[in-house]
């Protein structure tokens, strides 16, 4: 191959490397953050702070959050599919991350949307009696998910390495 289009081709995942990392490392830690920081001040709050806070952040997560999930899996199966095509063997840790992703993705529109819909669509001002029934089923539902992009994080960290 020529020397041009080795280093074009090494400049190109470079450049992928970073932006994969970059975009899962935020989304990770900005799922961490809600898990670990956001939600567990919230639920200090009075009742009548904590749910127009909850379902104003619902409303705007459940706004951004699909688009940043589906761009850290296409990232990251991108990371799969060119390194394949580059070495002709599967890297086992991109493919366990690339699953992973999908996995948290499935998981978020079969247990945590419902939820989330659920949680923004309350009138503020007269929330239903058991609104805290389902902040706390959105919140283990979450930290189960936030674990899995975790070791998500992980596996694509070890596979571009």
């Amino acid at each position: 191959m020529q020397p041009q289009v080795l280093f074009l081709e090494e400049f190109i995942m470079e450049i992928l490397d970073v932006a994969a990392m970059m975009v899962a490392g935020l989304m990770v830690g900005c799922e961490l953050a809600i898990a670990v920081f956001i939600h567990p001040t919230l639920d200090k709050l009075p009742d009548g702070a904590h749910q127009p806070a909850a379902s104003a952040i619902a409303r705007v997560l459940g706004t951004v959050m699909p688009f940043w999930y589906n761009l850290t899996f296409l990232l990251t199966l991108a990371e799969l599919v060119l390194r394949w095509h580059q070495t002709a063997h599967v890297s086992i840790v991109l493919a366990a991350s690339a699953s992973l992703w999908m996995l948290a993705s499935v998981y978020s529109l079969i247990a945590l949307v419902p939820v989330n819909n659920r949680i923004q669509s309350w009138d503020t001002s007269a929330p239903p009696a058991d609104w805290k029934k389902y902040r706390r089923t959105w919140d283990m539902h979450h930290r189960w998910r936030t674990a899995v992009l975790t070791i998500a994080f992980g596996f694509l960290l070890v596979g571009v390495r």
